[in-house]
């Protein structure tokens, strides 16, 4: 049963009233239908309404009320709305007039998120086959009609809150003019990718809405030699996006239009968050002016370079970090780029504001230095998944052993850090003698005496336990990386042997204080856990919520029984099948 909050409120009030009575006053107040129905996915909506007439009513508004993850069928039904309304209303207008309210003007209203538009409405694989077939509308001009037909459904979405479109073709300025004027009036996240002239790049942020909150750019701006006074944009006239706080931009240096940008800046000085996603090394070298000149509240930075085939140098990347005047609070870096010294000084300036620090892959970071500096550090993150493989953490140096004997050195983000995701390595384990085909390994670390590995796994434990607050725990993750053979690339998983047990006998129990912990991430780890291990962590961890990695062999596969019969709160999810195909 769902725990919605408000809900058993009205339920007490209401105990005198009949089981009918009381869902017909729950569906009259549409604060509380919009609470109920927010829980549900697609599929449960489509089941409530099959229950009655006034279920129907209230559950179908929401249903359409997310267009962004429609399966192609769904699309293709969706198409076939749009055109028979279109042909209602323009091929048939005496008709119309006499009819009842189109769906479109019944149920368009409700529409607030409205996904893959180009590809899916206004694309030739749908809409195209409709104008063909029918020999209402005139199929000389297909894209014409498909533009009037795109038009006539956008102007009905009168509430629509998140668009994502993307441009497929530079002349192509009808759809362009439609989202424009009838698209992004209302908008709070606007997402545009492709290719596009810079005046109509121009005119659509000039239409966009004040209310604007979130805004992604993933493009090419091209300059265009003719004339357009349809979309002459008046730039002394245009207010700042005062509410806009995220910023995601996709750009190459080498095609936009500096004036199409500088247009663009004006208007983003309240931009809090900034996401740079596979830009070239040219726009990243912009940037630091950019951030500096318009820029002045970003806190938080994302940059995702994936395989960008270039490395963003430890000056550059020193420069970036530079821009924040009121400090940083997030930052997030995955791809190849070098965090060095220069880098390291840069990110060290912001010790009382930064909390949230994810590098993914990246050359010269000392995980240590950051854990034992920011004393308001609240994530940390160097282990993901991805197909990039994560550099561990020895062992040794996660101890980091205090001038006294026996002592751990304190860390200032100790009752703070909520999610940790770290790979720890160079424990010596005796005990993993086969890798997981059952072959003969040779260990990367020997035991220089007798139970040195035992011991060095109880203080790794200790240091741990210290994050009194933690709820993410990932010491392990479903992560791959490529290995170049002679039959070409090859997808190795990135496991893992020189690693905790996470067994009762090597020291788990020196995490029972961890009582906040929610996720727990062992994959691809060699661990010792059975059934022991599960019951232990069920009474100790009374939030925990996901193990995963959990095998399916021995005794992890009594762990994964005992907690899928005594604890159904408790999911353990398996090491993907995906991920396993791709070592066989």
């Amino acid at each position: 049963m769902l725990d919605i909050p408000g809900l058993n409120t009205l339920l007490a009030r209401s105990k005198r009233l009949h089981h009918s009575q009381l869902l017909l006053t729950v569906f009259d107040h549409p604060e509380l239908n919009h609470i109920i129905f927010s829980y549900l996915s697609k599929d449960d909506l489509l089941k409530w309404a099959r229950v009655s007439r006034k279920w129907h009513h209230a559950v179908i508004p929401y249903i359409w009320n997310d267009l962004s993850t429609l399966s192609d069928s769904q699309y293709r039904c969706l198409t076939r709305v749009i055109v028979e309304d279109y042909q209602r209303v323009h091929c048939d207008p005496q008709k119309a007039e006499g009819t009842q309210q189109s769906s479109l003007a019944k149920y368009c209203p409700s529409i607030r998120k409205l996904g893959r538009v180009s590809e899916k409405i206004l694309g030739p694989s749908f809409l195209f086959d409709f104008i063909l077939r029918d020999s209402r509308l005139p199929s000389n001009d297909k894209e014409t009609v498909a533009q009037k037909i795109f038009h006539h459904f956008m102007m009905h979405c009168t509430n629509l809150l998140t668009l994502d479109y993307e441009l497929s073709d530079l002349d192509l300025h009808g759809p362009v003019d439609v989202i424009a004027n009838t698209g992004v009036q209302h908008l709070q996240h606007l997402s545009i990718k492709g290719k596009i002239l810079d005046r109509t790049f121009k005119y659509i942020m000039s239409q966009c809405s004040t209310k604007l909150e979130t805004l992604e750019l993933d493009f090419n701006i091209f300059v265009s030699d003719r004339h357009c006074s349809a979309m002459e944009v008046d730039e002394t006239r245009q207010k700042p996006l005062s509410v806009l706080r995220r910023l995601s931009l996709g750009l190459n240096r080498t095609c936009y239009h500096e004036g199409s940008l500088s247009f663009l800046w004006k208007r983003c000085e309240s931009v809090e968050a900034l996401d740079l996603v596979r830009c070239d090394i040219g726009f990243f070298q912009l940037m630091p002016t950019v951030i500096g000149s318009f820029l002045p509240n970003i806190n938080a930075i994302r940059i995702r370079q994936g395989n960008s085939g270039y490395e963003l140098e430890d000056d550059d990347l020193a420069r970036l970090l530079s821009g924040s005047r009121s400090g940083w609070i997030s930052v997030d870096i995955e791809g190849y780029l070098n965090f060095g010294e220069r880098s390291w000084e840069e990110l060290s300036q912001h010790t009382s504001t930064l909390q949230n620090v994810k590098l993914h892959h990246q050359k010269g970071v000392e995980p240590i230095q950051i854990l034992s500096l920011f004393p308001n550090l609240q994530t940390f993150v160097t282990l993901g998944i991805n197909s990039l493989k994560v550099k561990p953490i020895d062992a040794i140096e996660w101890i980091h052993q205090g001038p006294m004997a026996g002592s751990l050195t304190p860390w200032p983000c100790e009752y703070t850090l909520t999610d940790l995701r770290i790979k720890i390595s160079g424990i010596p384990r005796p005990d993993v003698t086969h890798d997981h085909r059952g072959e003969i390994r040779q260990p990367a670390v020997n035991e220089s005496y007798h139970g040195e590995g035992r011991k060095i796994q109880q203080q790794v434990y200790e240091r741990l336990s210290r994050f009194v607050n933690l709820e993410i725990l990932w010491l392990g993750s479903n992560s791959f990386y490529c290995q170049e053979t002679f039959r070409g690339p090859k997808a190795v998983l990135d496991r893992q042997y020189e690693c905790l047990a996470m067994s009762l006998e090597s020291g788990l129990d020196r995490l029972e204080g961890l009582k906040r912990l929610r996720v727990l991430n062992v994959s691809l780890m060699a661990t010792k856990i059975g059934q022991k291990e599960a019951q232990w962590m069920a009474w100790q961890w009374p939030r925990l919520r996901e193990v995963h990695g959990i095998g399916n062999q021995g005794d992890a596969r009594k762990a994964r029984r005992w907690f899928n019969r005594n604890c159904r709160l408790i999911t353990t999810p398996p090491l993907s099948v995906h991920t396993e195909e791709m070592v066989t």
